[in-house]
């Protein structure tokens, strides 16, 4: 059998659903933690037969001992669970969540003699380019003094797994880009689409990387089949401009197509004035300086050795955009 973590995520159902194709799969969740949003996914790909197949066992990645039991037997694990925010007020909780609970994972994954761990990083711990070149899993990491607390513990949760894998693991990482797919309201990447979804002029002048949820998920159970041991795996879609990627949105939403560009200097007076809001009103920030920094830069991705190496074929921008579409059109809310 295999185990999931971070199964009520977008990465983490959408894995769980690969894994629930091929056989029993267990998934470990928080005591208070929406399992709902499981169901709904599975039911939005028609496989909602699936769900008997996943066994639920309530655990906290920071929880060794909860962790032990739900990794009795297990032959594959899964590590998505993670804390993705741009909020600085959340620094300390990544560290806790992403760091130290991937510490214990990969402590835990060799004490029960795991036979090979996949762990969800992200592009945010892939090192920079020079201008106009793509960004590869081969170029270092250095922090500056723009790097977000999130980045930062993405790649400390890499160090981790490297550790572990010094140690006697056998474990593959997949740095995915921004992933969009069906996920809980208010989460990850599920948080811009819904505010494109209720329409906007305006677009950020720079450009970034999509990768659909689903092609993640495949990715991630190739990794484990095949990929080699220690190796990193940049999962990316397609490079896109902001514009682009809204205009998309736009279309799936029917909605006007954005074509306002934001100024810098609008992004620099925006995630102020919203870090003063947020902190009066004690809310999430619509616009943080990690934020309004990424928006401004261009930046792209090289999934090539995923591409030869997995024998995968990612979907398009617009075939991620239309599916999220697609969910949140079956959806209540």
């Amino acid at each position: 059998m295999d185990l999931v973590t971070g199964a009520t995520g977008i990465v983490g159902a959408h894995v769980l659903l690969e894994c629930a194709r091929k056989g029993p799969v267990r998934a470990i969740h928080r005591a208070h933690g929406d399992r709902s949003i499981v169901e709904r996914i599975f039911r939005h790909y028609g496989d909602e037969g699936q769900l008997s197949r996943v066994q639920w066992q309530q655990a906290d990645v920071e929880d060794v001992d909860a962790l032990s039991d739900a990794m009795l037997g297990i032959r594959y694990v899964y590590h998505a669970a993670a804390i993705v925010s741009f909020d600085p007020r959340d620094a300390t909780a990544m560290h806790r969540v992403n760091v130290r609970g991937t510490a214990r994972v990969v402590n835990t994954a060799l004490a029960q003699g795991v036979e090979r761990l996949c762990h969800v990083s992200s592009t945010a711990a892939i090192g920079a380019a020079a201008a106009g070149l793509l960004r590869n899993e081969e170029l270092p990491w250095a922090a500056t003094k723009r790097t977000s607390a999130y980045a930062m513990s993405k790649y400390a949760a890499e160090l981790e797994v490297q550790r572990g894998i010094a140690e006697g693991l056998d474990a593959v990482i997949v740095n995915p880009c921004v992933v969009l797919g069906p996920g809980i309201p208010g989460r990850s990447s599920m948080t811009l689409v819904e505010r494109l979804r209720k329409g906007t002029k305006w677009y950020p002048p720079g450009s970034n990387a999509v990768v659909d949820a689903r092609d993640v998920a495949a990715c991630m159970v190739r990794s484990i089949e095949r990929g080699g041991s220690g190796e990193r795996y940049l999962l990316v879609g397609e490079n896109i401009r902001y514009q682009a990627l809204f205009g998309l949105m736009a279309q799936a939403f029917e909605q006007p197509i954005p074509d306002r560009a934001i100024r810098p200097w609008m992004l620099q007076l925006g995630w102020r004035l919203e870090k003063v809001r947020s902190t009066l009103l004690g809310s999430v920030p619509l616009l943080t300086a990690a934020t309004a920094h990424s928006a401004l830069i261009e930046r792209g991705y090289d999934a090539s050795k995923a591409r030869k190496e997995l024998a995968f074929d990612f979907r398009s921008a617009k075939d991620a955009v239309e599916n999220v579409a697609r969910f949140l059109r079956e959806q209540a809310y």
